[in-house]
């Protein structure tokens, strides 16, 4: 099972629904794919489906259910653990109730992908999350405020451990705006930090996204046609370059870095 983490130094910039978009994108391509909400005490990502789940990873954390029994299909290609809204005590797990939730994962089976949508900002759960993770997506807007978020993700992942980021730029106006914003991320991380960050495209501002998530319907099935769903199916592909490997020991990794193995 390979593992991305999708990520952001800032809220609103995006990051759930290209989540979903982008796993959707990934399991039209044969693979299965498992989201996971890793917004803990803050879900989203089932609300961004209009699904309400009758379990959720809270029911894991006190031990009444295990994750394979709350994992949910949908009508669109991907499976779902959703994360429960609203629970304060999610938001910063102990030791013993991140361990209880992360070996479950090596009792799932059959999934090639499992994405997980943190929350935003620098909290030790995200970052624990995207140093575990195989790949590790960081989401930014051309917003000033978004930027300066982003590279502060940036660099405190890059301060824990030196390993490749990758970066997509949403509501970009134009490509050429998203180059340069893309340019800009790069040659400080290049020239400040031990570590490499690689756009994989950008989504360009694009007020139908914003309908969807109305409709709470995917972008990527109510307009498939659009000029962003088009740019979501490109980073897709770019996230699956170089991904088959060997999926069980990556799970592994995945599992001991995030438990401080």
């Amino acid at each position: 099972m390979r593992t991305l983490c999708v990520t952001s130094g800032k809220g609103g910039v995006g990051k759930t629904t290209l989540s979903i978009n982008l796993g959707i994108a990934i399991a039209r391509t044969g693979r299965r794919v498992l989201m996971l909400d890793g917004d803990l005490g803050l879900a989203n990502l089932n609300v961004m489906l209009g699904i309400i789940p009758k379990l959720t990873i809270h029911d894991v954390v006190r031990g009444h259910k295990t994750l394979s029994e709350i994992v949910m299909p949908t009508d669109y290609g991907i499976d779902l653990i959703a994360g429960a809204s609203g629970i304060a005590e999610l938001a910063d797990l102990g030791e013993s109730e991140r361990q209880n939730v992360m070996r479950d994962l090596e009792g799932l089976s059959g999934y090639d992908f499992l994405i997980i949508d943190t929350g935003a900002g620098i909290g030790s759960n995200v970052v624990r999350f995207v140093l575990a993770a195989d790949d590790a997506l960081i989401v930014t807007t051309p917003h000033p405020t978004s930027l300066t978020d982003a590279y502060g993700i940036i660099k405190t992942v890059l301060a824990e451990e030196s390993k490749p980021l990758k970066l997509l730029v949403n509501c970009a106006t134009s490509a050429s705006d998203a180059q340069r914003i893309a340019s800009r991320l790069k040659g400080v991380t290049d020239k400040f930090m031990h570590g490499t960050l690689e756009c994989i495209g950008h989504v360009p501002d694009d007020p139908l996204i914003e309908k969807s998530i109305l409709a709470q319907k995917p972008h990527l099935l109510l307009n498939p046609r659009s000029a962003s769903a088009q740019r979501i199916n490109e980073a897709a592909m770019r996230l699956l370059k170089g991904s088959d490997g060997d999926l069980k020991s990556s799970l592994g990794r995945f599992l001991r870095k995030l438990l401080g193995r």
